[in-house]
């Protein structure tokens, strides 16, 4: 089912709302309360309940952006996958309904006056619109629900477990049923789809309440309609050039047009919003004047995706809302505290068949690299774990370092996320580490999206930041209000306003937000100091689970989490040649590096299906290093398997600085494999390299010199090795078995030849 595309019919308002989702949807419906002239833009569709795609045998049949503009828009932006939604609703359609509030501590690096205490009223006006409530406990609760109860008390996490508010209506009383402002709702069916539109009507997403109310205030609404870039009026307004999808004969590329405005609000999200900004700036050049912090603090909120399988008892993750319940964990030492939230996370069989079946149609395939076609295939493996209830899925979120960039790069723009996830590894151990334990509690084996096992690389579906506020435009790209430092009646009130990551789902603190700002924008539009939402005087605080989990977590004293680890050092040298554009002659160059690993856990190692470690040390390249550069960040990929055959490799990732502090990636590969002249010692001692940008860390890379470890260094190496975190013997002895049994399997197993692993990558 496909809803019409809808234009606008005039070409000036007073404001002109873009993007529909938490933050657009609020002020599109408070502009339009308050009697504004605003009509709201949306580059996706409509999508009623009863008309989210189910049919699995097309991809271009409302499935992905990409794809006759449908409802999922993944994007590959080099240091991280983002996923987002399109549609009318933006990721209300999609997300995992979880309405919570952000503890004091994460506005402590916020401009004032914001704290908890300040936006507690737009919380509450918030929590209101979108009437969140938990999990219903009079009933029975699905399976999923009750293991993480069970898990939370055997691992000592009960008195931070809680169930969280959801924007979901639960009680059903049949047909005509009306929500709270009269739209059509109906109640939750436990279908487990929350996370690829309702089609029960069930969720409280925005088209249900802000949007509707909106519409019924006099909105007018554009979808299908993507804003391009902004610009400067003369008569202190701005234009916009849309984009409109849908035309008759105009294809992919669509028809273009603008529309003028006094007042815009950009709210389509923080990726979205960015790039809008950026293209006007950088690109097209109609507001030259945006702040040079435009694109900073980019947060991917601390998500980390961790899966388990073959549990001891069934999960169904397909029965129930896609969330139903959160643990506050302290993890960290007391010295270097890291706080995150972990919630299960269901998800509809047709997620698991969708990426199991997905055939790139060819120009999308086409357009893709090589390592992005091959996290494809890899996906579709992966996919073959989800097809079952004893599968789980844990979604961490916590306080990240909320210092990515998002940028646009080369002579095609092209949009980019620069985020450094060396960075963030303490945190991102720390909800690996606890999230396996959740995993090995409820009797089942960890394992990892490929996108990490292969790139080191996290998933996203909370991008935050982009255009931060701040106190003065070195420290932020907007006031504290959301409106653009330098551009009057230009507000950005979104994920992108946020300067921090929310150290939970963040959905509610958007909203929170955008509330609080659109007032005041109104209240400076209409000359009226006292205006206020209509829903203010109806919204009456309600309970916020997350507080009481917070609390008792903080009442309990720190433990200090000491975790059997080991570490060693080698030393390799041999010859690289530097990339052609760096050095035409490209003739070979002596090379060494003296390296530690590091694994401070090593049980969290062993169930990672990458078994990554640290790495830090020395690279030492001639012509490049006068003195032995240090590595910054480096990651030790040690004995993963390659398609699930025989195959292991040992992959090092060393990133570090010239002389003349230009950055260099050395990559290198030990690939472990029964070939002729590849016997063990070979390939464990013998690492082929290459030294290149590290943009082009995820490109095809052939290796362009090798280095080896000799014999007496091999002596070096075993007479390094140490434990660390109160580990003994035992610990190196675990470690030693580890090593020899990987290389073994990759021996003795047979090899199922070049042809069937060809074919196990396309399954």
């Amino acid at each position: 089912m496909h809803d019409a595309p809808e234009y606008l019919a005039r070409d000036r308002y007073e404001a002109l709302v873009i993007g529909s989702g938490f933050g657009g949807a609020v002020a599109v419906c408070r502009l339009a309360q308050a009697g504004i002239d605003v009509a709201v833009v949306e580059r996706g569709r409509r999508w009623p309940a009863g008309s989210f795609p189910r049919d699995l045998s097309r991809l271009d049949d409302g499935w992905l952006w990409l794809c006759n503009h449908g409802l999922y828009d993944a994007l590959p932006l080099n240091d991280i996958l983002a996923v987002r939604a399109a549609g009318y609703g933006g990721g209300s359609l999609v997300y995992a309904n979880v309405a919570a509030r952000s503890p004091q501590a994460v506005f402590a690096g916020w401009p004032a006056p914001y704290s908890r205490a300040h936006l507690e009223p737009f919380y509450d006006l918030a929590a209101h619109m979108l009437d969140v409530s938990p999990v219903p406990t009079d009933r029975d609760l699905p399976p999923k629900t009750r293991l993480m109860a069970e898990a939370a008390t055997r691992l000592g996490h009960r008195d931070g477990f809680f169930h969280p508010n959801l924007a979901i209506t639960f009680d059903d009383r049949g047909p005509g049923q009306t929500n709270q402002f009269g739209v059509p709702q109906r109640g939750c069916t436990y279908c487990g789809q929350c996370d690829i539109g309702c089609n029960v009507g069930a969720k409280n997403s925005l088209d249900h309440n802000y949007l509707a109310l909106a519409e019924r205030a006099g909105a007018e609404v554009g979808t299908r309609t993507e804003a391009v870039w902004i610009g400067a009026t003369d008569d202190r307004g701005y234009r916009v050039r849309l984009r409109e999808y849908g035309h008759p004969g105009t294809g992919k590329q669509g028809t273009e047009r603008e529309v003028t405005a006094r007042y815009v609000f950009l709210c389509a999200g923080a990726l979205g919003s960015t790039e809008v900004l950026l293209r006007s700036r950088d690109q097209y050049g109609t507001l030259p004047d945006l702040p040079a912090t435009l694109g900073s603090r980019f947060s991917g909120n601390g998500d980390f995706l961790s899966f388990g399988r073959d549990l001891g008892a069934d999960f169904a993750p397909s029965v129930g809302p896609t969330i139903t319940t959160a643990s506050v964990i302290r993890g960290g030492d007391p010295d270097d505290e890291r706080w995150f939230v972990i919630e299960e996370g269901g998800y509809s069989e047709h997620i698991a068949e969708l990426v199991r079946s997905m055939h790139l149609p060819s120009y999308l395939a086409d357009h893709m690299n090589r390592s992005a076609r091959t996290v494809i295939a890899t996906a579709q493996t992966f996919a073959g774990h989800l097809r079952t209830d004893r599968t789980a899925v844990l979604l961490a979120m916590g306080r990240d370092r909320a210092d990515g960039r998002i940028e646009l790069r080369g002579k095609h723009h092209r949009l980019r996320v620069v985020w450094d996830t060396t960075r963030n590894d303490p945190l991102y151990t720390d909800e690996q580490v606890v999230s396996g334990a959740v995993i090995r509690a409820l009797g089942g084996t960890p394992f990892a999206p490929p996108t990490w096992r292969m790139f080191r690389q996290p998933v996203t579906v909370h991008n935050l930041g982009g255009v931060p506020m701040g106190d003065d435009p070195r420290h932020g790209a907007a006031s504290p209000d959301g409106e653009v430092f330098g551009h009057p009646g230009l507000y950005v009130l979104d994920g992108a306003l946020l300067p921090d990551a929310t150290a939970g789902n963040p959905s509610l603190t958007i909203t929170a937000v955008a509330e609080r700002c659109i007032e005041i924008a109104i209240r400076r539009i209409t000359a009226d100091p006292a205006w206020q939402a209509p829903q203010h005087a109806d919204a009456a605080p309600r309970p916020a689970p997350e507080d009481a989990a917070v609390q008792a977590v903080a009442a309990r004293s720190p433990a200090r989490r000491r975790t059997a680890g080991v570490r060693f050092t080698e030393t390799m040298t041999g010859t690289v040649r530097l990339p052609a554009a760096a050095d035409e002659t490209r003739p070979s160059r002596a090379a060494q590096l003296r390296l530690t690993v590091a694994i401070p856990d090593l049980q969290a190692m062993i169930d990672d299906p990458a078994h990554a470690a640290e790495l830090y040390g020395t690279v030492r390249v001639t012509g490049l290093t006068a003195r032995p550069a240090m590595v910054s960040g480096g990651r030790l990929h040690l004995l993963a398997t390659v398609d699930g055959g025989p195959e292991r490799t040992m992959t090092y990732h060393l990133p570090f600085t010239d002389d003349t502090d230009r950055p260099w990636l050395l990559l290198g590969t030990k690939h472990v494999r029964r070939r002729r002249r590849n016997d063990p010692w070979r390939a464990t001692t013998r690492l082929a390299v290459a030294v290149v940008d590290p943009d082009k860390r995820y490109d095809a890379i052939e290796p362009t010199g090798r280095m080896t470890i000799s014999l007496p260094e091999v002596v070096r190496l075993l007479s390094s090795l140490r434990t660390t975190g109160g580990g003994g013997a035992g610990t190196v002895a675990r470690f030693g078995r580890f090593f020899t049994g990987q290389v073994a399997r990759s021996y003795l197993q047979p090899n199922r030849g070049r042809r069937d692993r060809a074919a196990a990558r396309t399954r």
